[in-house]
Order: C-alpha cells, then structure tokens, then sequence
C-alpha cells in the first residue's frame, strides 16, 4: 500500500514525487522542462514567416527601385529647367545687348538724317526755281540727293548754274573776234556778215 500513498494527495495540494533525488537535480541547476512544438508545426509557421520575409523583401525592392526611378525623374526634370533657365538667361541677355544696339543705332540714324536734311536743302538752294518741280516728290530724302547728283553730272542743271556772271559795263561781245574795218569790206560781205554768215 505504499504506492497508494504516493499517489494521494498531500494536505497542500500537491501530488508528492516518488523519490528526492528527482527534487535534488532539479533544484541544483538543471531546467525545467520546456514546452516543445511538433516539428510539422514549426515548419509551417517558419515557412510562413520565409514567404512573408521574400514578400517583403520584393516589396522594398520595388519601392526602392521607385524611389531611383522618381529621384531620376526629378533630377533630370530640374536639370531640364537649369538648361531652360540658361537659355532664358542667354536669350534675356541677347535681347538686352540689342536692345542696346537698337537704341545706338536710333541715336545715329537721327543723326545722319539730320546732315542728309542739311545736304539736300544746299542741293534744292542751287537748283533754279524753274526746274525744283522735275525733281521727284515721292523719294525719301536720301533718294532725292542721289537724285540731284546724277543730274547735275549729266549736266541737267549746269546750263542755268554754268552761266558766268558779267560785270556790269564790260563787253558783251565774245573775245577774241579780229576787228576788221567795216569800210574796206564790199556790200555783200556786210550783208553776209550781218546775218552771220560767213
């Protein structure tokens, strides 16, 4: 009837165990026994978790790759917009330069408008009133001065201009005429001579 004894409950509660030594290796530094999992278990929560890790893994992946992908696009989008702001900054420049230019060239056009003006008052003062109305009205005044040049070397005005002016009082008659003696000469000669025939 020992064994019934053993197997009785103590007053605490507790079942007693067959023998101290067990007590012994257990209190001096042994663990206690621990939960074991089935193996089929832990294969399949561990291939779960290799899956999820892959899926995970696939995941950064591709948003790693996005990532590049966007930073590219960014850099080459504000590249782009560097090469659009340099060429605005060079087309700003250029306008600037010929805006410049422009104005320099207003001031001299001017300029030259002025003496080409005062040429061609000198030119119209020497043509005679009489011919003012051949010259052309529709030609800019540049045009009316070369105008006026080639005219006055084809000789257009030179008759009228040409004329050389007579002191008041002098001879009249071209020079260089011999004199001859009217009273020598017979009638005919006179009459010939009167109306200029030699």
């Amino acid at each position: 009837m020992p064994d019934d004894q053993n197997q009785n409950p103590t007053p605490e509660g507790k079942t007693p165990d067959s023998s101290a030594e067990t007590k012994n290796t257990v209190k001096e530094g042994s663990k206690p026994e621990e939960h074991m999992i089935p193996k089929s278990r832990f294969d399949e929560v561990n291939n779960k978790y290799k899956d999820i890790q892959k899926q995970l893994d696939a995941l950064t992946a591709e948003k790693t790759q996005k990532d590049t992908e966007l930073a590219e696009k960014e850099r080459k989008a504000k590249e782009e917009q560097g090469k659009f702001e340099e060429l605005y900054k060079g087309a700003n420049d250029e306008l600037d330069r010929y805006k410049a230019e422009s104005k320099t060239t207003k001031t001299r056009i001017q300029q030259l408008e002025a003496v080409i003006n005062g040429l061609l008052e000198v030119k119209l003062e020497a043509v005679p009133e009489n011919f003012r109305d051949l010259i052309p009205a529709h030609l800019t005044p540049e045009q009316k001065l070369e105008w006026l040049s080639a005219a006055e070397k084809k000789g257009l005005f030179g008759t009228v201009s040409q004329k050389k002016d007579v002191p008041v009082g002098s001879q009249t008659n071209p020079a260089g005429g011999a004199t001859t003696d009217l009273n020598q000469m017979s009638p005919g000669q006179l009459l010939r001579m009167a109306y200029g025939q030699k």
